[in-house]
């Protein structure tokens, strides 16, 4: 394949995690167990750009549509991050009533609610209706479509702020989408874009974190070559703690004054450092994950030995791809739990583990429970406290087996 960007020929293999559904195709009617359709799950590296990301041979309009089942209002902790972060960039950027704003991704109006209450004028753009439709009933306005250069004509006045969180992974066509964005902003206007961090996923082996609807993995180093074509340059760069290390990037057109923070040539040189221009990085990250895998085949294959009872909590993508990886069937891992109401009384997809409410653990009484979103685990901790009851022993596998007392 060609690489998305440089066009480079490719064919260096990041990590291949075989042939499954998309993580997020939760199944409903349990008749049609057995007609999902599975894609290739590959993802490559491109020596030239340094851009890790798969060979796009899924539409995303199969991932994102009517029955998108992801919330981003069901964590607490993710709304306290971005109401921080509003509060952050509103002081920062002095944004006022007379300020506009634009979500790009708004999901739910998890964020946007927050300027909102402040009476900063916000937009929201998010394909997905059914999570559009709860923004709106927030009342936010939101622009129910996929988000694009053609789009961004439409938008006027330009806007002060653009903010795109955990979205650019997700764009197909990713040279379209980023000159979209400094199409969007007026001339002093800024872009934050978050996103998990390809050092953390390849240093704490968050393998789970790649699945179809992902189709990128980024760094600094990749992505400054794309920010670049489309006349635009980062000034600045937080790290931060969601997703298991993300990077908060902050973006302006190419001929704004603004001063480039030195965080930006620090971060650039800490992936140079940490090897991320070097093919060894990568392939050893592959023989890590693959020991990771089979010490958790084993860790519950030992339990099962035992007797014991294993259900996992969280019916995140992260999780799905894991199970699917490992091939856990539920013939081993009993029941899965989750907090939304939207995956409540389906199954999972490829494992079929049915899922259920969490006020049913205190009924089933698991022996082990599995936290797969291990990303967001001291709150699942914090509710999840009173499985120790009954001597549950809570237990997360990445980036290593860990029993939590």
């Amino acid at each position: 394949m060609n690489c998305n960007i440089c066009k480079n020929k490719i064919n260096n293999v990041f990590l291949n995690l075989g042939k499954t559904p998309p993580a997020n195709s939760l199944i409903i009617n349990k008749n049609r167990l057995s007609s999902e359709k599975k894609f290739n799950l590959i993802v490559y590296l491109c020596k030239k750009c340094w851009l890790v990301q798969t060979k796009q041979i899924v539409s995303k309009k199969i991932f994102f549509n009517n029955k998108y089942p992801y919330y981003s209002s069901v964590s607490e902790s993710w709304l306290k991050h971005s109401k921080s972060f509003v509060s952050k960039i509103i002081r920062k950027l002095k944004l006022n009533k007379f300020s506009k704003v634009i979500e790009i991704a708004s999901n739910d109006g998890y964020l946007l609610q927050y300027f909102k209450k402040k009476q900063i004028p916000c937009l929201g753009i998010e394909p997905s209706k059914n999570t559009a439709i709860i923004a709106q009933k927030k009342g936010i306005k939101v622009i129910k479509k996929f988000f694009s250069y053609e789009l961004s004509k439409k938008i006027s006045p330009k806007v002060d702020l653009v903010i795109c969180n955990n979205v650019l992974a997700h764009v197909p066509n990713l040279m379209n989408f980023v000159k979209g964005l400094e199409n969007t902003i007026n001339q002093k206007g800024i872009i934050t874009i978050e996103f998990p961090h390809l050092k953390n996923l390849i240093k704490k082996i968050q393998f789970d974190t790649i699945y179809h609807e992902h189709y990128f993995y980024f760094s600094l180093i990749a992505l400054e070559k794309i920010f670049t074509k489309c006349n635009l340059k980062i000034f600045n760069v937080d790290k931060i703690s969601t997703h298991g290390g993300s990077l908060r990037v902050y973006l302006c057109k190419k001929n704004n004054q603004i001063k480039i923070s030195k965080t930006v040539k620090e971060t650039l040189d800490d992936e140079i450092n940490f090897g991320l221009k070097r093919i060894k990085t990568y392939l050893l990250f592959k023989k890590k994950v693959q020991l990771l895998k089979k010490r958790s085949k084993y860790f519950i294959k030992k339990c099962i030995a035992n007797n014991k009872v294993i259900d996992v909590y969280g019916a995140a993508a992260k999780g799905i791809t894991f199970l699917n990886y490992l091939k856990v069937s539920k013939n081993q891992v009993r029941y899965a739990y989750d907090a939304s109401k939207f995956k409540i009384n389906k199954y999972l997809p490829l494992s079929h583990i049915p899922i259920y409410s969490p006020d049913k653990i205190i009924k089933y009484k698991p022996d082990y429970l599995l936290i797969l979103p291990w990303n967001i685990q001291r709150e699942i901790k914090n509710k999840l406290n009173f499985v120790k009851s009954w001597k549950c022993k809570l237990v997360t596998l990445i980036p290593i087996i860990k029993i939590h007392k």
